[in-house]
């Protein structure tokens, strides 16, 4: 039976699609390319924007004309498309379909004996393994829909994720990344983050480990000293630290009353205190973050706030959204921003970003960094990325792929802005 997969969004989506392609690959099952005459398709939804959804109902039609059986599951926010044949809550249910399904079609049930999740990423896809801690939210952000489709906080058992990462390293991986709808939430028994950071640490041997989004409302000292104590107040970069001195640290607006509005409780002043602790240790940590342009209501002044706040912080990279209004949301029902003055603030934001991008990588001319390549781009140039996150690229006759390499920066092989 010929199976494929789609999935839109996040790294928490792609990491549930990993392991059960893993699950699928083990049992014989082949894993064929989207949209190539497979039995079924497998489409993983993102419902989190209204462009994510539209090219999720896409994926589900472009999948029925070729004539597969249809099963959706993640976010999905149009239950009732004729096209789809399955909806999933979670893996377990789409294994059971395709179970139902050979069963129908009379196949040798040979070829698939019975299925367990299992653990393990895919490791024919990328050299970073996704590990899922966690899914779900108990905050109630006026424009997001996520809890909506995923429900309440749920963390995976510090056995389950140390077990997880284990099997990583005998898949050969030399990172991992630690995903979820939001980790900084993760409780199992008397563990938080922190917590299972160290466990991590103390079990493991994987040699880099890096962090999903990460919430500014639950950044706590402790989480924050066992980052900065790896420094010990020598304000360089140790090439054997394993935790990676970069944080995808979710801002979404720099002016605190649109941050009100949005229902974030946190302020510009209290998200800037985070960054200032980071950098006094290494002043290179790398912060990334989400900034949504065009909030209802949001005026002039409040996104010159933003702009503004943008360049204090220096960030290494930045994504860019314009709103988009979510069914059942607070955000849904407030005053809108017209749609020309959304793709304008966004241009407009998007030079300063850039701009930030720049001036942050300057800085890392003439260093030399531990460089994880992770894939060959044409013929003789590999890429791979810095433990801050910044993408490099080198020519070389040598296959670099999932090797880890020391690599003098320069302005040419850094290659950060895309």
């Amino acid at each position: 039976m010929k199976i494929s997969f789609f999935t839109l969004g996040c790294k928490l989506n792609q990491a549930e699609t990993d392991e059960l392609k893993k699950t699928l690959r083990k049992q014989k099952f082949l894993i064929v390319p989207f949209g190539t005459n497979e039995d079924i398709a497998v489409v993983r939804a993102c419902g989190v924007t209204c462009g994510a959804s539209q090219t999720t109902r896409e994926m589900v039609r472009r999948a029925k004309r070729v004539g597969s059986k249809v099963v959706v599951i993640g976010c999905l926010e149009n239950i009732d498309l004729p096209e789809i044949d399955f909806i999933a809550k979670n893996n377990e249910e789409v294994i059971r379909y395709i179970l139902e399904e050979l069963k129908n079609k009379k196949i040798d049930k040979n070829i698939a004996p019975s299925l367990k999740i299992t653990n393990k990423n895919d490791g024919n896809d990328r050299t970073r393994a996704l590990i899922k801690i966690q899914t779900g939210c108990n905050f109630n952000c006026a424009y997001c829909i996520i809890p909506t489709f995923r429900g309440r906080t749920q963390s995976v058992s510090a056995e389950e994720v140390i077990k997880k990462i284990k099997q990583a390293e005998l898949d050969g991986y030399k990172e991992i990344t630690l995903t979820g709808v939001n980790i900084c939430q993760y409780r199992y028994q008397k563990m938080d983050l922190t917590d299972l950071l160290k466990l991590i640490l103390e079990k493991t041997k994987i040699p880099r480990i890096r962090l999903g989004s990460l919430d500014p409302r639950l950044i706590s000292n402790k989480f924050i000293e066992l980052y900065t104590g790896q420094f010990s107040n020598l304000k360089v970069y140790q090439f054997n630290n394993r935790l990676l001195p970069h944080w995808h640290l979710s801002l979404q607006s720099g002016s605190n009353t649109v941050l009100k509005r949005m229902n974030r409780n946190y302020t510009a002043k209290k998200y800037f205190a985070i960054v200032k602790k980071l950098r006094t240790n290494y002043p290179l940590f790398s912060f990334t973050t989400d900034i949504i342009v065009g909030f209802p209501e949001e005026t002039e002044k409040e996104f010159l706030e933003t702009c503004d706040f943008v360049k204090k912080v220096g960030f290494s990279k930045v994504h860019i959204f314009p709103f988009s209004p979510r069914p059942s949301t607070m955000a849904a029902n407030m005053k809108q921003i017209d749609v020309k003055i959304k793709k304008e603030r966004c241009k407009r934001l998007k030079i300063i970003t850039g701009n930030a991008t720049t001036d942050y990588t300057k800085q890392f001319v003439g260093l030399t960094r531990p460089v994880l390549f992770e894939k060959k781009n044409g013929r003789e140039h590999y890429e791979g990325y810095t433990p801050e996150y910044l993408k490099i690229k080198i020519k070389t006759d040598t296959n670099l792929v999932n090797k880890i390499k020391k690599i003098k920066l320069t302005e040419r092989n850094l290659k950060n802005r895309d």
